[in-house]
């Protein structure tokens, strides 16, 4: 029997070590998964900066919009020098890397190209060339060169997460068999037991995370919102404090999805839920609570013309984005509702309600704003429109 039991410590402890390092080997994979996904984003997005930029100093003259060009153009270097760096072992992504170092390259090309032109005051002639489609082929080709090294490392991911899972959860079986057959080994058994239940409910506790925010934007959902709003009502205290809700609609949205495609939509959903959260407070929250519908909550601020005004930068920020993405190809605002406690509601809940209600008076004029709450005939009390 004792010899027995060490037989069976030495197994379970060589079985133990062995799985810790594959279950190591596989976090680390997992981890290098992620930065390479990170970084992936990083350079699609600094290249597109550099468009908008682009874009924008073409169309307006105002060299402000140089900025975001030549900080997109700068940091994609060093983005993509990472992204050679963390991909130089494998093979099949350093050739997915080095097409995407070529298309940058003309896409820098063509971009400066344009500006050029437009600094010595031939700004027709950078538009005509903007208007060949030149650049949006070579952005259509980096963006399926980036879908494909994004694929490429999310299987990866994944499959290195669920060999990791499935590791953790064949170590914990064995050794609660060896608990069963040799006693010595019960406390450890139930150690490691309470670990892999501690990173269960961490796992389980990180997918509630995640299932609070909306995986288009990243911003946080209808649940996350709900849930803030009940957060904000059982606050002490909460009766001497103001609570705004600016439910905004954007105006014009359907048109990029049927004439471009949803891929475009999604494109300037996850452009605008950028900007838009730019304007609000670091202390506000931001959702994204239906197709093109955002709400912004506001737990505490000073009176109804910080509202009047935080209501036109917003307006504002969407008619510049869509300005700056397709240059006036499609007529595209922002409608927003206001609710106000506890002046305009008695109970924090409806909030959402009353902003809803006022929206849809606003959006007769689009690109305007009303404060709730609606009276029968559809008129706001305390209305405020923006023009």
């Amino acid at each position: 029997m004792y010899i027995a039991l060490v037989l069976g410590l030495l197994i379970a402890a060589a079985a133990f070590v062995y799985e810790a390092r594959v279950v190591i080997a596989d976090g680390i994979a997992e981890d290098s998964a992620f930065s390479i996904l990170s970084t992936t984003n990083r350079v699609l997005d600094d290249l597109q900066d550099a468009e908008t930029g682009q874009r924008g100093y073409l169309l307006t003259g105002s060299a402000a919009y140089l900025q975001p060009y030549e900080r997109g153009a700068r940091d994609v270097e060093q983005a993509l020098r990472q992204l050679y760096l963390s991909t130089g072992a494998d093979a099949a992504s350093m050739r997915i890397v080095r097409r995407i170092d070529g298309l940058r390259q003309t896409k820098l090309a063509e971009l400066a190209r344009t500006i050029d032109l437009a600094r010595a005051g031939d700004r027709t002639d950078a538009i005509a060339l903007v208007q060949t489609d030149e650049g949006k082929r070579e952005m259509d080709k980096l963006r399926a060169d980036f879908a494909q090294l994004s694929e490429l490392w999310q299987a990866r991911q994944h499959q290195a997460a669920a060999d990791a899972r499935q590791r953790v959860m064949f170590g914990a079986g064995a050794l609660a068999a060896v608990a069963i057959f040799v006693g010595a080994l019960l406390a450890y058994a139930l150690a490691v037991q309470r670990r892999a239940f501690a990173n269960i409910r961490a796992y389980s506790e990180a997918m509630d995370r995640e299932a609070a925010l909306d995986s288009l934007t990243g911003l946080p959902n209808r649940r996350r919102l709900l849930a803030a709003i009940d957060a904000v009502a059982a606050e002490p205290g909460i009766e001497t404090r103001k609570v705004a809700l600016l439910y905004l609609d954007v105006d014009g949205f359907k048109s990029v999805n049927d004439v471009l495609g949803h891929s475009a939509g999604d494109f300037f959903l996850r452009r605008l839920a950028k900007w838009l959260s730019a304007v609000v407070r670091r202390e506000d929250m931001l959702a994204r609570v239906g197709g093109d519908e955002f709400v912004a909550l506001l737990t505490d601020y000073g009176n109804d013309d910080d509202l009047r005004r935080l209501a036109r930068r917003l307006i504002e920020q969407v008619q510049a984005v869509a300005q700056a993405e397709y240059a006036g190809r499609f007529s595209i605002g922002l409608s927003i509702g206001i609710a106000t406690y506890p002046d305009r509601v008695t109970n924090i809940r409806q909030l959402m309600d009353v902003a809803d209600a006022a929206m849809y008076v606003a959006k007769r004029e689009r690109s305007a704003f009303r404060f709730g709450p609606v009276t029968a005939n559809d008129q706001a009390y305390g209305v405020s429109v923006s023009k």
